[in-house]
């Protein structure tokens, strides 16, 4: 009769067995982003580019050379 409704013979699997629970603090060490000093010296070179385009083209370029190199520098950064 078990066959007319759609269902077999066949018991149920036991549960398989359950992960170990990981504690909150090391699944948030994993996602966490290690500590770099990109983003300060990314300011910094946005704030030269800034400055030079008010006050000395030179300013400028060397402003935005920087950026140039710190956006590369973080792309580059290893994980």
């Amino acid at each position: 009769m078990a066959n007319e409704f759609g269902q077999s013979d066949k018991q149920p699997e036991p549960p398989s067995r359950k992960p170990e629970k990981v504690p909150l603090e090391v699944r948030e060490q994993r996602l966490a982003p290690k500590p770099s000093f990109w983003p300060i010296a990314l300011a910094f070179a946005l704030a030269m580019a800034l400055i030079g385009s008010v006050m000395n083209p030179i300013i400028l370029i060397c402003g935005v050379a920087l950026t140039l190199a710190v956006i590369i520098g973080w792309v580059l950064e290893k994980r």
